[in-house]
C-alpha cells in the first residue's frame, strides 16, 4: 500500500474529484493501481487529485491535472517517500 504525503502540508488525505462539484477521499492506493473510496455522492468523470487538506492539485510534468489512478501511483512514487 502507497501513502500519499501533500508536498505542500504534509497532509495523508488524498481526493478524487469529478467534473461538478463531487469529490471522494482516497481511503487506500495500492500500488497496482487499485483505489479504495470514501462516499461517492456521483458519478462523474475524474478531474483532478489533491490534498484533502490544502488543496495541492497533483500534476504531470506538463501543468496538466493528474485524472488517472495509475499516474497517481507514478506520482506518488516519484514524489513521496514511502517505506
Amino acid at each position: 500500500m502507497l501513502k500519499f504525503i501533500c508536498p505542500k502540508c504534509n497532509s495523508e488525505k488524498l481526493e478524487c474529484c469529478e467534473d461538478g462539484p463531487y469529490v471522494s477521499e482516497v481511503k487506500v492506493i495500492d500500488d497496482e493501481g487499485d483505489f479504495e473510496y470514501g462516499p461517492i455522492d456521483a458519478s462523474g468523470a475524474v478531474d483532478r487529485f489533491q490534498c484533502m487538506n490544502c488543496g495541492y492539485v497533483l500534476c504531470r510534468e506538463d501543468g496538466s491535472s493528474i485524472d488517472d489512478n495509475e499516474e497517481v501511483v507514478e506520482w506518488i512514487n516519484k514524489n513521496c517517500k514511502n517505506e
